[in-house]
């Protein structure tokens, strides 16, 4: 069971598909979390000065806009740099690791997700 200060926490899922994006919500709200949606990547930086997320939840590979162009978008700005953000998918090899972590993400979740076990990495993310 999370506390009252992780409950309080907001969280942008930034996901492409329709059905990962209502599992990841629904998990997250489920383990006590408020909850923002993005459908793709070309909004998230206004979400991101307009709500100020404890964190960001994001797929990497997305039309348009990759995942690894936005963190380094985030990054780049003042403003939005601190904020951390976590890279949820089905890339998982030591290099693939690598990679987004020299990108600029904080961690990293595997697609598939079991949902208690996400529910727990966030939440344990949150709290690190």
């Amino acid at each position: 069971m999370l506390d009252t200060v992780e409950k309080t926490r907001t969280i942008l899922v930034v996901e492409d598909n329709v059905l990962m994006r209502k599992l990841f919500v629904r998990c997250l709200e489920e383990g006590g979390f408020t909850v923002v949606e993005a459908s793709d990547a070309t909004s998230v930086i206004d979400l991101m000065r307009d709500m100020a997320p404890d964190l960001v939840v994001m797929d990497i590979v997305m039309p348009g806009l990759s995942g690894l162009e936005l963190i380094r978008q985030i990054r780049a700005d003042s403003a939005l740099a601190a904020t951390p953000v976590l890279a949820v998918t089905n890339l998982a090899t030591p290099a693939d690791k690598r990679r987004l972590t020299e990108a600029g993400f904080d961690g990293h979740v595997s697609k598939p997700i079991k949902p208690k076990e996400f529910q727990a990495s966030v939440a344990g993310f949150l709290t690190a």
